[in-house]
């Protein structure tokens, strides 16, 4: 026993001393977030009794294991729940119900970034958070092979995602993403333009799914800054066709634009800025402006999924919206203006105000009707700095509706839709968050 302990003790010893020779540095950031959430009508059906107040809390983990400049692997988890849903059990966004001990650890990032030695190219594989465009055309986490090189002022990025598997066995009914992006930095300007192709599933068994599905998209952004002024332009084209048997076959021919500028005074920053994206006629999605699978473009509160996403669950029922292309955070057939400013009162102390005119580009059936307008949104937005890593947000936002706030169930000359008989309700939220960064 005496040798088998001075044998583990040498051994533990030879460790310690060689240990720096190949020591990897472990790193640990992330963030803790709890809201205060209060709203009302946020599913554009006044009738509908969906005033809520409720307790959201997340925490999310970066652990980042760095071998060397050269090499490192990350690993990000989140865990997020309301107070008061779930105790005791196996499932994801439970395990605030007084007893917690729930399973609910959910991973949102796993891969490994090398540089290929002697080159420019880096190169990233695995799950993986992707940005381009401020979200216009993808802010998502992807499973991807991504390639980035860097040609100073030129940088080029590539990279191949699965968006959706449902069979790893079979070619025809999953999603993917071929996507390759250019961009040219210099002291005052940056442009990028990004080519995407995303293949739709063409399993032609089934009677709901077209022969073929091939998307493709362009996107094209230009910033410029001065002393005072700093403006922005993004735009993009849709190309590509949905091909079906027996006919129906749709082209994907929708455009956007958003643009917008900055001026910097004295006491505030004043913000301009208009945004379109193409729609069609009810029932006749070819023009309608179509996003990449993973984009998350994040604008207003209401509107939008802004800093309470969790209030906007039904954003997908408005009647502007592209209902068969995600979320509150993918917007087609609508239009908005915006001005707003930025304030800072002290050096601790940031306020934002923002004021959104929005409109339909095609119009929608609401309720029987004819509507165009959505309504008029102000949002609010005070951030007051507690401590270097923690922060406290009050948010509070405001819809005057107008009718175009509605329900859209679809096409309205299909005598099996039934349409909603309430719009044009004003709907709000409110609430105060607390953010601690590490």
């Amino acid at each position: 026993m005496k040798r088998f302990l001075f044998c583990l003790v040498a051994l533990i010893g030879v460790m310690v001393l060689v240990a720096p020779s190949f020591a990897v540095e472990m790193k640990i950031n992330g963030l803790n977030r709890v809201k205060f959430i209060s709203y009302d009508n946020m599913d554009g059906d006044d009738d509908a009794d969906d005033q809520n107040n409720f307790v959201h809390q997340r925490l999310r983990m970066y652990f980042t294991s760095v071998a060397s400049e050269n090499l490192k692997v990350v690993y990000k988890n989140e865990i997020d729940f309301n107070w008061g849903t779930g105790r005791y059990e196996n499932s994801r966004g439970r395990g605030g119900g007084i007893g917690g001990d729930t399973v609910n650890l959910e991973t949102k990032n796993v891969y490994m970034e090398f540089m290929v030695p002697d080159t420019p190219l880096k190169t990233t594989l695995g799950l993986q958070g992707v940005t381009l465009h401020k979200g216009l055309f993808i802010s998502d986490d992807v499973a991807a092979a991504r390639f980035d090189m860097n040609f100073d002022p030129v940088s080029v990025l590539v990279y191949y995602a699965n968006a959706n598997d449902t069979d790893y066995t079979s070619s025809s009914d999953d999603i993917w993403q071929l996507v390759a992006s250019a961009a040219y930095k210099a002291e005052n300007m940056d442009a990028r333009l990004t080519l995407g192709y995303e293949k739709g599933p063409n399993d032609t068994t089934s009677a709901d799914v077209p022969e073929s599905d091939d998307f493709y998209q362009v996107m094209g952004e230009f910033n410029m800054s001065f002393d005072m002024v700093s403006f922005f332009v993004i735009a993009a084209k849709d190309f590509g066709k949905v091909k079906s048997d027996g006919g129906g076959d749709r082209d994907y021919d929708g455009w956007m634009a958003y643009a917008g500028a900055n001026f910097a005074l004295d006491m505030a920053t004043i913000k301009v800025a208009g945004m379109y994206f193409s729609g069609d006629d009810e029932g006749d999605l070819d023009n309608d402006y179509r996003s990449m699978t993973g984009e998350t473009f994040s604008w207003s509160e209401i509107l939008s999924d802004g800093y309470f996403w969790e209030a906007n669950s039904n954003q997908n029922q408005i009647g502007w919206r592209h209902t068969t292309n995600g979320p509150a955070n993918c917007p087609s057939n609508m239009w908005a203006l915006n001005v707003g400013a930025d304030l800072k009162p002290t050096d601790t102390t940031t306020i934002a105000i923002n004021l959104y005119y929005i409109g339909m580009v095609e119009d929608r059936t609401v309720a029987g009707h004819d509507e165009d307008t959505i309504g008029t949104e102000l949002d609010i937005d005070i951030t007051q700095k507690i401590y270097d890593n923690l922060d406290v947000k009050i948010v509070g936002a405001y819809l005057l509706a107008d009718d175009g706030y509605g329900v859209y169930n679809g096409d309205p000359d299909d005598p099996t839709v039934t349409q909603a008989d309430n719009s044009g309700d004003d709907a709000w939220v409110i609430g105060m968050g607390f953010n601690y960064t590490f």
